[in-house]
């Protein structure tokens, strides 16, 4: 009987056994600026994920950020805004075009990579691009 559990017990293991295999959200982003740099600037989209993982295939455009807007462009849809940051990582975008809601979320900046994280009409977004 002991041989036979201990055979129920590998077999589950090898095959994953409890793991969940369920879809996972975009990935959550936080730290703020994390050493010297600034926040504006022009960054090229390295990944883009709306909703639930994976990522995007393919996902290009760019994230330009001013002093005072925000302006996505992924594909060939543009999302921009008014920002405002609170601290110590917290990003929100009075998002006016292509519809009137918010980006309420976080944010790192690493050397010359940004990360953003949040919510934007209810569904999970994540956005990863590099400064030119």
């Amino acid at each position: 009987m002991k041989h036979l559990l201990f055979c129920i017990v590998f077999a589950a293991a090898a095959c994953g056994g409890d793991k969940a295999t369920a879809p996972l959200p975009c990935d959550t982003y936080t730290g703020g600026i994390i050493g010297t740099g600034a926040l504006p600037g022009t960054y090229d989209l390295k990944s883009v994920c709306s909703g639930m993982k994976p990522d995007q295939p393919g996902a290009s455009g760019s994230v330009v950020i001013t002093d005072a807007d925000f302006t996505a462009t992924i594909g060939t849809t543009t999302y921009s805004g008014m920002y405002t940051l609170s601290n110590p990582d917290g990003i929100t975008v009075n998002l006016t075009s292509p519809l009137q809601t918010q980006l309420v979320g976080t944010y790192r900046l690493r050397n010359d990579s940004l990360a953003v994280s949040g919510t934007v009409a209810g569904q999970r977004l994540s956005l990863v691009g590099t400064r030119q």
